[in-house]
């Protein structure tokens, strides 16, 4: 996949953005499903086996590393 942080120079993450987000040292990729704030909940299109969100809790607009734009 291909990433960048410049979408979010001009508008802020959204609900259906599929995010690049630095977790306890790992990167995931993620679709955002609840915005609160300054907080995103994550989820994985694998509901039933996906580190996500539902195990690790919310996530801040600051852990987020891009918008994925490209997926190979």
């Amino acid at each position: 996949v291909l990433a960048s942080s410049i979408p979010y120079f001009f508008s802020k993450p959204k609900i259906g953005d599929i995010v690049a987000f630095k977790k306890n040292e790992k990167v995931f990729i993620k679709r955002i499903t609840k915005i609160d704030g300054e907080k995103c909940f994550v989820s994985g299109d694998n509901k039933k086996d996906s580190l996500d969100s539902r195990r690790f809790g919310w996530i801040s607009k600051g852990d987020i590393l891009g918008k994925v734009i490209l997926k190979l």
